[in-house]
């Protein structure tokens, strides 16, 4: 049943309302934020008409109405009124995400860091599958007397590094030789190309009688190009969740408990594309995300798949005022991210 206008209008104050105090909302408020158009008999009817079609529900005898997880469905997709952010908080953004405009690892971290700290909501960034990337520069340099430090580097901009120990002194002759036809041999070369075994036959080939030695120079060579190629998953903000009201303690622990599984939290923000989305109470199909919300968006990363910027919060959250927010960060780290991919 399509709503009528005025029923459309009592529901959007309901949502505004509910959002800014967390309290039911009644018919003499109602009246009075609608400018006292309509009666307060007028209104509890179509309260009560609204609570027969599961738009609201009335927790106690004599108190108001709040709305359910279908009203708020219908609020964000037709009734709320956007507030764009203003050029000042665009300033802010601009000014806290350029300052890692070289690094996109640094980015995506200050990106949810941006979004948890202005939205009091947990903010989730994931980087594409970067399966189709290749390595841009291999280091190998001695970290100590008998360490191994390893960076590598590739084309999406990933700069990974590890430090191992080797059986013996490091000699940084064998070093520069080791990194010169790693280099030689992988650089340009897609990571879903380079095996282990291919590593090791290459450097007992290099190394002769120093391979055994350097084998843990392999292993970690061959750690980084997984973990290079591997989506990652940046997590920023999870006690804010704590912080409200909505959640009881066991419904928190359940939430953070979910959030912590990072591979089942990236596949099922893989699974959206296009632009923003919202997902509202059981919509995500994950139990433990009822009485909580999902917005996410899609940020170009250059020439591979896009990422994933996402805010997760109760239900009760600022949709007018955090969608324009999460896009506007989405936004700035694609424009960030083309101008580091068009200077290679």
């Amino acid at each position: 049943m399509e709503l009528g206008e005025r029923k459309r209008r009592v529901v959007a104050v309901i949502v505004d309302e509910h959002i800014r105090t967390g309290e039911p909302v009644g018919s003499k408020v109602i009246a009075q934020l609608l400018g006292h158009a309509v009666s307060s008999a007028t209104i509890r009817n179509d309260m009560a008409e609204l609570s027969l079609l599961g738009y609201l529900d009335q927790p106690h005898t004599s108190a108001g109405r709040v709305p359910t997880p279908k009203a708020f469905r219908l609020y964000v997709d037709h009734l709320m009124a956007r507030r764009p952010l203003s050029e000042e908080g665009k300033r802010r953004i601009d000014d806290t995400l350029e300052s890692a405009a070289g690094d996109p690892d640094r980015l995506m971290t200050l990106a949810s860091d941006v979004l948890a700290d202005a939205t009091g909501c947990a903010a989730v960034a994931a980087t594409p599958d970067r399966q189709g990337s290749c390595v841009r520069r291999i280091e190998v340099l001695p970290a100590g007397p008998r360490s191994v430090a390893v960076l590598l580097m590739t084309d999406a901009g990933g700069l990974h590094s590890r430090v191992c120990r080797v059986g013996g002194e490091v000699d940084a002759t064998v070093l520069e030789q080791l990194a010169s036809t790693l280099s030689c041999e992988f650089s340009g070369e897609p990571l879903s190309a380079i095996h282990p075994a291919r590593v090791q036959g290459l450097l007992l080939q290099l190394l002769g009688g120093h391979g055994l030695m350097y084998t843990p120079v392999l292993t970690a060579f061959a750690e980084l190009v997984e973990e290079s190629a591997a989506a990652d998953i940046r997590l920023t903000g999870q006690l804010n969740l704590l912080q409200h009201p909505d959640y009881q303690l066991d419904h928190a622990r359940s939430l953070l408990g979910f959030l912590s599984r990072r591979e089942q939290l990236a596949k099922m923000l893989a699974a959206y594309t296009g632009g923003s989305q919202v997902l509202i109470g059981n919509e995500s199909l994950r139990p433990e995300l009822n009485g909580s919300s999902i917005i996410v968006t899609r940020y170009s990363s250059g020439p591979y798949r896009d990422g994933t910027l996402g805010l997760i919060g109760p239900l009760r959250m600022d949709y007018a005022q955090t969608i324009p927010r999460l896009e506007y960060v989405a936004q700035t780290v694609s424009r960030l991210l083309t101008a580091l991919f068009n200077e290679k």
